[in-house]
């Protein structure tokens, strides 16, 4: 029995491997695996691919869990079987990826409708649906949480891409794309390109708005893969589909030549040329038709995994007439496909070897068409042939080849139309002249007077009116070759504009300006002047930037405003201040993500454009730049105010700067006024007390405005410079009342005495009053003294404003001398 029971679970652990080996192989299947493998699934290889691996693991998780399985496990578990963990680990991993193919599954069901729309209709009518289709792919992006790795949804997006192209392919049916009808073809190969090229803008557009799918405080995801990921295949096929458009428009170009017709001299010569032109384009056309290939295949390229790069044409590994290719490619493609058999070494697939040789034909045939338009050019006679040659050739003259050897020849024809106008005007002086002499103006043969002189008139207007006409039906002379280049170019430029940040900064002054580009200010005077025009539409980034111009000049307006506040700030600031302003500064304006200076004016476009956007109502940008606006106005008023008050109390002790003791009534004869010493004592140290306890609440409302910390090294500083200011003023207040005394006691100045001492005779002494003795206590030297004592005092009667210097008051010591009271 004890052997049977090992047998048996022998066989249960065998069986575990087993079950592991399958279900692992079963559990490593992705969906991306038909796209690696080198096949073009659409999207519903994918809804496939969960819905069968959802109904495979919900097969494994129920087969694992029966009864039969369990009593099994049980088994191994009185047994201590090794393998019980990794049972319960793969049960475990089935359970994991079940769930993660059931999210999946659910989320990817509402898709289908939207591919059955898509397949519904006929693809020019597709457009329409693509945004909703996008729609549903990014919120199963935000909703599923295990569908929501770029990985993941490149596949999706890819797999997208492929139907498209399914479906491109059906609507242009490439076997007869060029062999039907050029301008039927050309028109469906433009209708596709338009579609396709419209995906890859909504693309970008919903990756830009996908903040807005997630609810507010929830943790947003963007896709940060690269786009080309996505569009790898689709942009291989946009190329390809360019390359034919310019072969059907070059091709609907070059027919026009079997109806060029050549008057003059040269005219049989010429066109027998223009003759042999068209049958050699027949000729190089007509292989299109007779190839069995796809043109739109897109495994016929040269650009795949077997290229084979070339060092040089000159490689003799080379065929001959392929190494001249290579060369007059001017060796920008310099690939060759190496083949199991290298006699059939080809350096481009079919379809592309002979459009290079159709295109080298026409460039051909384009440089001899220039020669012969400018040989018939110079054969014509008058404007009228001129114009009716230009007429002739029509959009062929707007071939690049054409069009450089045509461009001489439009000066030429304003000097024949300025000729045709001097000799009208010749015409016109000489009928007046010889109505003059007959008295009546000379007129056809049997024409009345005057409806014969109407007649003349009409005939003299349309000989200048019809050239005249004719310069306006030349598109391509100047007008709208204009336009074209100005709209290919301003919207490019106008979005990198519009991404540039609103504030720049100098990095030596730290000054910073409104980066408003001069050429979006160029672009709205543009379109200021051109919306009236018949060029042509205004292209729709342009016409997006004139509709908001009023919120441009307002946004615009506000910031310069909002800067030179900031500039003011830091130009006017002082050393001594910066440090207390320098972290608010920084939060204002500053340079890290997020701040003013990185948020792009496209925002404010958008704001502006569609009022309630989720886009900008959920960045807050326009209640950003009003809090940072209302912040730089309410620093630049609080530093104001700090500065203002650093000026009062420099007025303050300014108003200190007055002699205390001075000559009775001011007169220069009279003697020092001791009467009255004591009230205009008084009435200084009064003055200087309440001066003080003003400067001191001043410092106080400072701290306040410059949001200083009073414990801080950087406060202590500023006050440090406050209390230079106080001590200057005291300084200078003792000065001036020294300065007063020294120079009216001076005995070379001439000036009245200042002081007055009496002299009596008490006999037998000679006595002066007040005493003249040093040690006398009311004697004079102790009078002046005093004197001196009273005007040093002044300086003891404000707190010091540097409580942390250690000293009271600015009088820090007394010892006898006045020199010995000063810091």
């Amino acid at each position: 029995m004890e052997r049977i029971d090992k047998s048996l679970v022998y066989a249960m652990e065998s069986a575990i491997i087993d079950w592991s080996h399958q279900i692992q192989e079963a559990l490593k299947k992705e969906s991306s695996e038909p796209l690696l493998q080198g096949s073009d699934p659409n999207p519903k290889v994918e809804l496939g691919f969960w819905k069968n691996r959802c109904d495979d693991l919900e097969c494994i998780y129920n087969q694992l869990t029966t009864r039969k399985v369990r009593n099994m496990m049980e088994l191994l578990e009185r047994v201590e079987s090794s393998y019980i963990p990794a049972f319960k680990t793969m049960l475990m991993d089935v359970e994991a990826a079940l769930t993660e193919a059931q999210d999946v599954r659910l989320h990817l069901m509402p898709l289908k409708c939207r591919l059955e729309d898509i397949e519904r209709v006929e693809f020019s009518e597709v457009k329409p649906f693509l945004l909703p289709l996008l729609h549903v792919v990014c919120l199963i992006w935000v909703t599923s949480k295990h569908y929501n790795m770029p990985v993941r949804i490149v596949v999706l997006l890819q797999e997208i891409c492929n139907l498209l192209i399914e479906q491109a392919l059906v609507y242009l049916s490439p076997e007869d794309l060029l062999k039907g009808d050029m301008e039927e073809s050309l028109g469906k190969v433009r209708m596709v390109l338009g579609i396709l090229n419209t995906f890859k803008e909504a693309f970008e557009e919903r990756r830009e708005k996908l903040h807005t799918y997630y609810e507010p405080g929830q943790e947003v995801r963007e896709w940060d893969f690269n786009s080309t990921m996505v569009f790898v295949r689709l942009d291989t096929f946009l190329k390809r589909l360019e390359m034919v458009e310019d072969l059907l428009a070059t091709a609907l170009d070059l027919m026009k030549l079997e109806k060029i017709e050549f008057s003059g001299i040269k005219g049989k010569t010429l066109g027998q040329q223009v003759l042999d032109m068209y049958e050699e384009f027949q000729e190089a056309y007509k292989l299109f038709s007779e190839r069995t290939y796809d043109c739109l295949d897109l495994t016929n390229m040269a650009e795949d995994s077997a290229l084979w790069a070339v060092e040089s044409p000159q490689d003799q590994r080379v065929p001959p007439r392929e190494r001249a290719n290579i060369s007059a490619m001017g060796q920008h493609r310099n690939v060759l496909r190496l083949h199991e058999d290298f006699a059939t070494l080809r350096w481009l697939k079919d379809f592309e070897q002979d459009a290079f040789g159709f295109q080298q034909k026409v460039e051909d045939i384009d440089r001899r068409l220039g020669t012969v338009f400018i040989q018939a050019f110079d054969d014509a006679s008058d404007l009228e042939h001129a114009f009716k040659l230009l007429d002739m050739f029509g959009s062929l003259l707007e071939r690049p080849v054409i069009a450089a050897d045509a461009a001489d020849k439009y000066s030429v024809l304003i000097s024949m139309f300025s000729r045709a106008l001097d000799h009208a005007r010749l015409i016109y002086s000489r009928h007046i002249q010889t109505e003059l002499k007959l008295g009546s103006p000379p007129v056809h043969k049997n024409m009345p007077p005057v409806a014969g002189a109407l007649c003349w008139a009409r005939e003299l207007r349309a000989r200048i009116q019809v050239p005249f006409d004719q310069f306006r039906r030349i598109p391509h002379l100047y007008q709208e070759k204009l336009y074209a280049d100005w709209s290919q170019t301003v919207s490019e430029k106008s979005q990198y504009n519009l991404t540039q940040p609103l504030i720049r900064r100098d990095p030596e002054t730290k000054l910073v300006t409104v980066n408003f580009d001069p050429q979006l200010v160029l672009v709205l005077r543009e379109v200021s002047y051109l919306s009236g025009s018949r060029l042509g539409a205004i292209p729709p980034p342009a016409a997006e930037i004139y509709f908001s111009k009023e919120s441009y000049r307002q946004l615009a307006a506000n910031l310069e405003l909002m800067v030179n506040r900031y500039n003011k700030v830091l130009k006017t600031v002082l050393e001594v201040e910066y440090p207390l302003i320098q972290e608010q500064l920084r939060l204002n304006l500053g340079t890290g993500k997020g701040e003013l200076s990185d948020v792009p004016m496209v925002l404010m476009l958008l704001a502006e454009s569609r009022g309630c956007s989720c886009t900008v109502d959920c960045w807050g940008v326009w209640d950003h730049i009003s809090m940072v606006m209302d912040d730089v106005h309410d620093l630049e008023q609080r530093i104001q105010k700090a500065k203002n008050n650093v000026e009062e109390i420099q007025t303050i002790v300014g108003s200190w700067a007055s002699p205390i003791f001075v000559r009775r009534d001011c007169k220069t004869e009279s003697l020092l006024s001791l009467e009255d010493c004591q009230d205009r004592l008084e009435r200084r140290y009064s003055l200087v007390r309440e001066s003080g306890q003003r400067i001191h609440l001043l410092v106080k409302e400072n701290q306040s405005l410059l949001l200083a910390d009073p414990a801080s090294d950087i406060w202590k500083a500023y006050v440090d410079y406050v209390d230079e200011i106080v001590l200057d003023g005291f300084f200078t207040a003792i000065e001036c009342s020294l300065k007063y005394l020294l120079e009216n006691t001076d005995p070379k100045a001439g000036l009245a005495p200042l002081f007055e001492v009496q002299l009596d005779l008490v006999i037998p002494d000679l006595i002066f009053q007040p005493s003249l003795d040093p040690g006398t206590n009311d004697g004079f030297y102790n009078m002046v003294e005093g004197l001196l004592h009273d005007i040093y005092r002044i300086s003891s009667l404000v707190p010091r404003l540097a409580e942390h210097s250690g000293f009271l008051h600015y009088q820090v010591r007394g010892c006898g001398a006045p020199s010995c009271w000063w810091q």
